[in-house]
């Protein structure tokens, strides 16, 4: 069952109050019968004195002596306090007041009073509950032991409990409602940016991500919360963003090696050509098809990767041996544009738990990179070395660099910096792939610029497998 949230907090603040009243209520109730019942007993045993007295104070006679007062009614309502002196046998030898004389009698209490305990006992007198007090006494009239009984109604005192009773129910009713008001209030008070937080968030769309939440907040829970929501948004921002620049890249990209398939297409269907001219139409054609699904390999794998879907088979394998393999169809390139190549490989590297298909794929696009953006006559320089940390592997070029403001970026699919770095005929998706192949082993990859100058590319490869 759903509802507000506001109302719910309030019920239960009041709810919680109004069960805490009950129970301060029922504890000084307790605690006031408690004391008006000690107070009865204490009235109770200090009239079986003085009327220990008094009867000391009458002449001795062994019968029946009967005090008489005047109105009955006035007396009980402002005496309340019967007594009568029985024989040892349980007869009444005299009364105050002198109609005290039918008295009932508690069998069990007089036997105890007899054999010298006090006792108390409750009974019924003339349709109203009394309470007995069974006091022993000797030689008050006649040899022998007598017991006096004083007599007290309990109706005094019922009534005095339900006035405390209802008093105490009026404070729980007055205060569970005092606190169902303040509760609302307060609650509502504090609700308030939610509801308005609720309300801004809820006219935030796609199309609106770079407005932000400004609920006037004055709570430090408040603030985090919209801080935090502001931040969540300035994410979607960024992910969208990309999101939408990686779409327009992506078309951009697919444009070119399509229409370039179908104007060739186009050229060898408006005249008959010879086979010779048919074989390089298709072969031109096939580079392009070639292009197309490398490039939707590379996509897929980098997806699968920020999905957590990618699964790779790991084992140990050598780093050495991988830069050894990614640089044998390089040699063309580096040949053809003059290039020196610097490998310092640490033969002392320990294996390190890749898959080996992805750490091939892994070092060919770094160093594929570095051949593509090194000028004529540059260098290309690759290390591998022993680190705290895990296999470090370095990828340097001497060209022009990457500027500071694209290397935030270096590593989002299709991304191109300046004009310097977008020579060649790559797809954008080299060092994403590369990124995406790292992060897949747990490891890290940085992007700086080289102590020789150029771009620098930096990869640790854990020798642990995290789990």
């Amino acid at each position: 069952m759903t509802g507000s949230l506001g109302r719910t907090l309030a019920l239960r603040f009041a709810a919680t109050m109004a069960v805490g009243l009950a129970g301060v209520a029922a504890a000084a109730f307790w605690a006031a019968s408690r004391v008006m019942e000690g107070e009865l007993h204490q009235s109770l045993t200090a009239a079986a004195f003085l009327t220990e007295t008094r009867f000391r104070a009458l002449t001795a006679d062994t019968g029946a002596v009967a005090i008489i007062v005047g109105d009955p009614a006035q007396y009980g309502h402002d005496v309340n306090r019967y007594a009568v002196l029985r024989a040892a046998d349980g007869r009444v030898l005299r009364a105050l007041p002198g109609y005290a004389f039918d008295l009932p009698l508690d069998s069990v209490a007089f036997a105890a009073a007899r054999a010298g305990e006090p006792k108390r006992a409750d009974h019924w007198w003339h349709g109203a509950l009394y309470r007995s007090l069974y006091y022993p006494v000797q030689g008050l009239s006649g040899p022998g032991d007598q017991v006096i009984q004083i007599a007290a109604s309990l109706g005094p005192l019922r009534a005095v409990q339900r006035d405390l009773l209802l008093a105490l129910g009026a404070l729980i009713l007055l205060g569970g409602t005092a606190t169902l008001v303040g509760a609302w209030a307060v609650v509502g008070s504090a609700m308030r940016p939610v509801q308005e937080i609720t309300m801004q968030a809820t006219h935030i769309e796609a199309g609106t991500l770079d407005q932000r939440i400004a609920a006037h907040a004055d709570t430090d829970e408040y603030r985090g919360l919209v801080a935090v929501l502001n931040r969540m948004l300035e994410r979607l921002e960024r992910g969208f963003t990309a999101q939408r620049r990686l779409t327009a890249d992506m078309s951009h990209e697919l444009r070119t090696p399509l229409t370039a398939l179908r104007g060739e297409i186009e050229v060898a269907l408006r005249a008959d050509r010879s086979p010779r001219e048919y074989q390089h139409v298709l072969r031109s054609a096939l580079e392009e098809t070639e292009r197309l699904s490398g490039m939707a390999e590379d996509l897929l794998l980098i997806t699968r990767a920020e999905s957590h879907l990618l699964r790779p088979e790991i084992g140990p394998h050598d780093l050495n041996q991988a830069v050894r393999a990614a640089l044998v169809p390089l040699r063309r390139r580096v040949a053809e544009k003059g290039l020196s190549m610097d490998s310092a490989l640490a033969e002392d590297l320990p294996p390190v738990p890749v898959d080996a298909e992805l750490l091939a794929r892994l070092v060919a696009a770094l160093l594929d990179n570095a051949v593509k953006y090194a000028p004529p006559e540059g260098t290309v320089r690759v290390m591998t070395e022993h680190s705290p940390g895990g296999a470090h592997l370095v990828v340097a070029d001497s060209g022009p660099g990457i500027a500071p403001t694209d290397l935030p970026h270096v590593f989002e699919p299709f991304y191109r910096a300046d004009q310097a770095r977008t020579r060649g005929d790559g797809t954008g998706l080299g060092l994403a792939l590369a990124a995406a192949i790292v992060r897949v082993h747990g490891g890290r990859i940085a992007a700086g610029s080289a102590p020789q100058g150029g771009a620098q590319f930096d990869v640790v490869l854990p020798y642990s497998v995290a789990n």
